[in-house]
Parts: C-alpha cells; structure tokens; sequence
C-alpha cells in the first residue's frame, strides 16, 4: 500500500496542475477577451497625418486608409471639416473599369458587427469630390459592394462628370445587401445622390439630394440626373426601402424605378422642382416619383414586373408628373399621397402588354387616400378605374377643393430643418382640414 505522505504528495501535485491548466486556460480566455475590447476604432481628420495610428489622438488624414483597416463591428469616425480626395486617392474600379471609385466599401460586416462610416458627434463632414476628375471613367463617390455597411450624418458635394456621351456619376453605388445609409445629404454636384443596381434588405433613411445637374454628358440636357435611383436586375433583390428622404432641384426625376425587377417601397419621402437647375432652369424630365416602367418597347418575355409601394408621399412642383406608372407593366400602390402643382399630379399610364409597346389607362393599380390640388395640366391622367382599386382620393369622384380646403399651402415648409433625430420635420403643407369633405 501506498504511504499517506506519497498520497498527500500525489495529491498536492495533481493540484498543482490543475492550478496551472486554470491558470493558463483563464489567462488565455482574458487575452482573447481582450484583443476583441482593446481593438480601436479608428478616427480620421482633415488635419490628420496617414503615417499616425487612427486614435482620436493621433487620427489619419484620408478615409480612404481607414477604410483599408476597418474590421467588422468597428467604426471609422469623421472629424469635423472638409474632405477633398484627389485622383489620387481613387481606391479602385468596378463594373468592368467603367467606374473610378473614389472609395470602395467591398468588405463584409455581419449582422451585430456592421462596418460603420459615420461623423464624430454632431461634427459637421464634407466630403468634396469636385477635384475627382478622371478621363473616360464614371465617377462613384461611394462603391457599396459589401454587406452590412452604415455610412452616416455626413455631406457629400461636388461630383463630377468628364464624358460627353450617355454616362452618370453616382454620390452612392450600391450592390451590397443589409446596408443603411442614413443622414447623408448629397448635393450641389453633377450626380445621382443613391443608386442601386442590386443587393436586397438595404434602407436609405432620413437622406437629402438636391442641386444635382450634369451640364457636360449628352448636350447639358441632365437626364441621368435623378436624386435617388433603385434600378434592381433580378427579382431576389427584395427587401430595399427609402424612407423619410427628400429630393429637390436635381435636373432629372426626384426618385426613379425604372428597369427594376423587385419592388420597393417609398414611404413618407418627398420630391420638388425636379427637372428643373438650382436656377430653375427648366432641364430634363422631372418626374417626382416614377415607379416602374422598362422604356415603352417590346420584350420579347414578360419581366414579371414588380408591384412598388409608394406611401405617405408629397410631390409639389415638379416639371412634369409628380406621381408616375411610367408606362409599367403592373399596377402600384399609391396611398396617403399628397400632389400638388405638377404638370399632371397623379399619372397612372401603363403599356398594354410586354409584348404590345402601346399605353393604356393604368391597370392593377390601388390609389386610396391621395390628395391632388391644382395640377397645372391635370389633376390625374391615365386610370382606368375599371381596372383599378379606387377609393378615398379627391379625385374619381372628384372633390370641390379651394385654398381653404387645406391647413397649409406653403411651401416652404418643405426646406424646414430637420428633427435633430435626422426624421423629416412635421409640416401641415397640403393636409386637408378636417371638414373638407363638407366644403
């Protein structure tokens, strides 16, 4: 038998590296703990230098660099001021070389660790692209190609256009999926303040475009010159929303759906003096908000068009129609709206058949609850409400509205500021009073 001391021996040393596994295993377990806090965020500044570190001490001077570094749940902060990249600082091309991308969001956060742009506080953030002029390339200010990004609270000024036929330069391209952009106001440049050509599941939220004009491509006309563009290629980019945005002066339409083959929904945005300059200037086509359409001609199958959502909505003196079908290939959803002042407020044409390039009187649509007052042209146009769900709008049947019909018709309540939330400023422009229908 064993002696009680060699036990007692036996068991002091079993101890002993017991102690030591749960020694090292906690040591270890504190390490990797904290390697995941201690992992900074990383801050970047007009007056900062790109040979520092990326602290709020020592930030870097270009986003580009801390773009290159950001890992997922991180956040690159913005310091106050002006940013004004150079050619040089275009990170890249996508799409086959026709974009020069001033910077290229192509990595992938996750749900719970998104990867994140944003202003520091409530610092003021310019991003000035008008030194960004490549020859022969579009220009995109943001190339959003990954998943899971946040860009927020920042302005974006000034891009540019170089080519002279049919192009477009875009403030935010968009293809990555499960990303908000939110509070970004993108202006006084030559571009599409979003536009979207794929991904699913993304909010544009609380975001301004406006004074938007390409004078150089195709004659100066500004036709590819929308505020916010969703032009989705397949049926899988579901999920896309904008909400609370507002888009005015920009030379083409305030938000354009053409060409996309999976719905989206517009909720609460609004949309004036499009196809008009900053001056006023009559320019291109000027629609509000058009939803939907593939260019009036025949196709050889059915796209199987997408029903948009079109909610909450004011369209106020814009060129042409402030709520448009676009020739489309299947009835929309237009409820809550409020027109006024358009060529036509309430334009519902659709095209016959896929195969059958003729318009007909809109078809499929659901029109409830809309408000339309003193269309230059017409108050409505191209319904056919046979054809269509019709119901609580001041028009089919129409109603007998004057200027004391509403609470307020000015509209300059539409510049008003901003909630400091960054959601749209609770106006009474075109809200009928309560005992209108009496009148």
């Amino acid at each position: 038998m064993y002696s009680l001391s060699l036990i007692l021996k036996g068991l002091h040393y079993l101890h002993h590296i017991l102690s030591l596994r749960l020694h090292c295993m906690c040591v270890l377990l504190l390490a990797l703990f904290l390697q995941g806090c201690t992992r900074k965020d990383i801050y970047v500044s007009p007056s900062g230098d790109d040979v520092g570190d990326g602290t709020i001490a020592h930030p870097y001077q270009t986003l580009g660099k801390a773009i290159s570094e950001i890992r997922p749940g991180e956040t690159i902060w913005l310091r106050e001021g002006t940013y004004r990249p150079q050619e040089s600082d275009i990170m890249g091309s996508a799409l086959r070389g026709l974009y020069a991308c001033v910077y290229m969001l192509n990595a992938n956060g996750s749900e719970f660790r998104p990867l994140t742009i944003s202003a520091f506080a409530n610092e003021k953030v310019v991003i000035d692209l008008s030194n960004v002029k490549p020859e022969n390339k579009r220009v995109s200010g943001f190339f959003i190609s990954g998943d899971y990004w946040r860009l927020r609270k920042f302005d974006i000024v000034g891009i540019q256009v170089t080519q002279t036929g049919h192009t477009q330069s875009e403030y935010i391209s968009l293809t990555g999926s499960h990303c908000i952009i939110e509070q970004v106001n993108m202006h006084d440049g030559m571009g599409i303040g979003v536009y979207a050509k794929g991904g699913h599941d993304n909010l544009i939220l609380n975001c301004d475009a406006y004074n938007n004009y390409d004078p150089v491509s195709e004659n100066g006309k500004g036709g590819n010159c929308d505020g916010f563009g969703f032009h989705l290629p397949d049926s899988q980019c579901y999920g896309n929303m904008l909400r609370g945005c507002r888009a005015w002066r920009n030379s083409d339409d305030g938000f354009d759906l053409i060409n996309s083959l999976a719905p989206v929904v517009i909720d609460s945005c609004w949309a004036w003096q499009n196809g008009y300059d900053s001056t006023l200037t009559r320019r291109a086509d000027g629609a509000g908000f058009k939803a939907g359409g593939y260019g009036l001609r025949k196709m050889a199958v059915s796209p199987n068009a997408p029903i948009n959502v079109i909610t909450n909505c004011i369209a106020w003196y814009n060129k042409n129609n402030g709520f448009y079908a676009n020739h489309h290939l299947a009835g929309n959803h237009w409820q809550n709206n409020r027109a006024a002042e358009n060529a036509c407020n309430f334009n519902m044409v659709n095209q016959k058949s896929y195969d059958d390039n003729v318009d007909v009187g809109g078809y499929d649509h659901v029109l409830c609850g809309n408000v339309s007052y003193n269309g230059r042209r017409n108050e409505y146009a191209m319904i056919d409400p046979s054809q269509c769900k019709v119901e609580g709008n001041t028009f089919m049947p129409d109603m007998d509205l004057n200027d004391s019909s509403f609470i307020s018709l000015d509209s300059r309540l539409l510049w008003s500021k901003r909630k400091p939330c960054g959601s749209l400023p609770d106006i009474d422009f075109l809200k009928l009073r309560p005992d209108a229908e009496n009148q």
